[in-house]
């Protein structure tokens, strides 16, 4: 009952989930998302977007005249379901990945280098660099590929983190006992690793939600969508246009809007925020949950 940040967390996480699967439906919502073009005030005065906060556009609008709380509500499922495929994909490699390197030294080395590799610029570099590769650029399934992409990259600091944890409890005394009491390496590894593992696992894929929320909120600043189309301007070039709802695509003009317009990036920044605190949050109330529980230390986690 004193675990104040799991109930805090759990309660953030209950209303973005209201607003993912309800959200649509609400009255407030434009869930056809309208673009308007101008305003008539009381005062006979004409009002181009975007519009400043004012009655109908609680959050103001953006620069084609769109409430940018439909949008940010609207957007939330776009934007946690990316996350979450970048999620399992990541650790549906990752976990055999570390197992695997527990129990071979070749493939603890392949980890290792993997890591290295990937580790010592920050992730944005890279995932820029291959998602703007011409292959990817112009592929129709680009979706794919950036989920894909956002979730291999960091595969192996993954790994090399559950793996680490492996050998840690290896270390311990009644890891010892298990092997002098005749244990098999399955039996070992099934009750005596996988217990203090699994915690740890559970708060280290919650943390990474927040991670990769963050990492994609870089990428709409770099103008880096996940889906896009092209489209030929007034002018006869083609031109890129984001397909996308989900939330980091809104600060593609944030440079600009950051001096003129800041409603439009503070509002994204604020969901974003709110949303990566939260599973932060909730990653801090399991750890206290799971050492409660289990009575193990910190390190245990």
């Amino acid at each position: 009952m004193k675990n104040w940040k799991l109930w805090i967390s759990s309660l953030f996480l209950l209303i973005l989930l209201f607003f993912v699967f309800a959200g649509p439906s609400l009255p407030f919502v434009d869930s056809d998302l309208k673009e308007t073009g101008v305003i008539k005030t009381e005062k006979g005065s004409f009002l181009l977007p975007p519009f400043a906060p004012r009655e109908g556009y609680p959050l103001g609008s953006n620069h084609k005249g769109v409430d940018i709380l439909s949008l940010i509500i609207l957007g939330a499922k776009e934007t946690l379901t990316i996350v979450v495929f970048v999620i399992v994909i990541r650790y549906v490699l990752a976990i055999p990945l570390a197992i695997g390197g527990f129990y071979s030294k070749l493939l603890e080395k392949i980890l290792q280098g993997w890591q290295q590799l990937f580790s010592f610029m920050p992730p944005i570099f890279f995932v820029t660099f291959f998602v703007t590769l011409p292959l990817i650029f112009f592929s129709k399934d680009r979706g794919l590929w950036v989920i894909l992409i956002l979730a291999v990259l960091e595969t192996g600091r993954v790994a090399e983190i559950i793996l680490q944890n492996m050998k840690e409890t290896k270390k311990r005394p009644y890891i010892e006992a298990g092997i002098v009491a005749g244990g098999t390496p399955f039996r070992m590894f099934k009750n005596y690793y996988m217990p203090v593992v699994i915690p740890h696992l559970i708060i280290l894929i919650i943390n990474d939600l927040g991670r990769v929320l963050f990492l994609l909120a870089q990428l709409g600043i770099v103008k880096v969508y996940v889906t896009h189309k092209f489209i030929t301007n007034e002018w006869g070039a083609y031109e890129v246009v984001n397909t996308s709802l989900a939330w980091p695509t809104m600060f593609s003009t944030i440079t600009a809007d950051i001096f003129s317009y800041q409603w439009i990036p503070f509002s994204v920044i604020a969901a974003i925020a709110v949303t990566i605190y939260s599973f932060n949050l909730f990653a801090d109330g399991l750890q206290k949950f799971f050492e409660l529980k289990y009575r193990t230390s910190r390190a245990d986690l």
